[in-house]
């Protein structure tokens, strides 16, 4: 291996892989004199091994297929899927291996471009200024997500925190959409209230660092709000005029249910958000009738719907990544969800596992989940 300094400049480091050692040295001309900073080796292991010293690594590899033993698309393979590498784009470059057969199977190996050599300067340099552009954009995407997934976790209570609330048994789940997907603003909360215990799921519009920050400003206003004893229906009409004034552009909808552990007496209000799910021991599920308008659009919210929670039952709170799928009757998937927690034991960690096992698989959404049991409470 060896590494050739830029004439000038301080631009990316670019591995260049190639057996012929004068090609190496007519890339690394072209790009030195860009300014950019080469890596240099002369085989598919020795790639591997730049790649695992070298510090910073490159943002760019430019691989020849015809590489002896290992080939240029096996290298790009193995690039791809060593997890102590990070996504590194992949430009081919071959002086033999040019046919349509060749370009498909490089592109679909994850390469992000693929030239004939020799190339001419000109294309080679507007190549790779367009790989690192677009790598550069996947990868700040990526960390995008990470922060705001790091940023929503920390603000999602953990279940071992909620176990402690009395009188009920709890389970909560939270699960990231796919890799593709950004971050959404999904949440839910569960905390004492002087009524008994205040239990809500809530979805902020959008996916992405925005979406995740709001859900945080949300959760924290819904404490504060709730603490003062507001009803359920003044927190979400105080909500929603938040919205309207700091976030004119945001709609979130939300489902508050304010729990009496002692009697199972709740307050449930709802804000564009899926109705509630109650599920009992003996295989029925209900949805109860609670609708509202979204947060964010500055109209009146209905008073808080009364119902009744046995002991023996479970409350269902979801967001709509859980069932919402392309193409699928909102009406449908309701449905599915409704007969298939029917089905499984009346137990809320026992719900949860169950639902989202089946239902996370696909997901181009984030999930949020929260499933409750009263528990009976000894006088004193």
């Amino acid at each position: 291996m060896t590494e050739r300094m830029p004439r000038s400049g301080a631009g990316a480091t670019i591995l260049v892989v190639d057996d012929h050692e004068p090609n190496r040295f007519a890339l690394g001309s072209v790009l030195g004199r860009a300014g950019y900073r080469l890596l240099e080796a002369g085989s598919s292991a020795e790639a591997l091994a730049v790649l695992h010293g070298a510090d910073p690594l490159p943002e760019l590899a430019i691989i020849d297929v015809r590489l002896p033993g290992v080939s240029g698309f096996e290298l790009a393979r193995q690039i791809a899927a060593d997890p102590k590498l990070p996504r590194i784009p992949i430009v081919h470059i071959s002086a033999e291996a040019n046919d349509a057969h060749d370009r498909i199977q490089g592109l679909k190996g994850g390469a992000s471009a693929y030239l004939a050599s020799p190339v001419a300067p000109e294309e080679l340099l507007a190549t790779v200024g367009m790989a690192l552009s677009a790598g550069r954009e996947a990868q700040a995407a990526r960390d995008e997500r990470r922060f705001a997934f790091e940023l929503q976790q920390a603000f999602l209570p953990p279940a071992e925190k909620l176990a402690s609330l009395r009188g009920i048994d709890l389970a909560v789940g939270y699960e990231p959409a796919m890799e593709r997907s950004q971050l959404g603003g999904d949440f839910y909360a569960a905390f004492a209230v002087e009524r008994g215990v205040l239990l809500a799921v809530g979805d902020v519009a959008g996916h992405s660092l925005a979406a995740a920050t709001i859900m945080v400003e949300l959760r924290h206003v819904l404490r504060a709000y709730a603490l003062e004893s507001h009803e359920p229906r003044h927190i979400l009409q105080l909500m929603d005029r938040l919205l309207v004034h700091f976030h004119p552009e945001v709609t979130a909808t939300m489902c508050l249910v304010v729990l009496d552990v002692h009697s199972g007496a709740m307050e449930i209000a709802n804000a564009g958000h899926l109705p509630p799910l109650v599920v009992s021991p003996d295989g029925q599920a209900r949805y109860l009738p609670v609708h509202g308008p979204l947060l964010g659009l500055d109209l009146a919210h209905k008073p808080a719907t009364p119902a009744r929670l046995e002991l023996d039952q479970v409350l269902l709170m979801v967001t709509d990544g859980l069932i919402e799928r392309p193409r699928i009757d909102l009406a449908d998937s309701l449905e599915e969800l409704r007969q298939r927690a029917a089905d499984t034991p009346c137990i809320p960690h026992t719900l949860r596992d169950a639902l989202l096992r089946h239902y996370s698989t696909d997901t181009e959404d984030d999930i949020a989940l929260l499933a409750v049991r009263r528990q009976p409470i000894e006088s004193t």
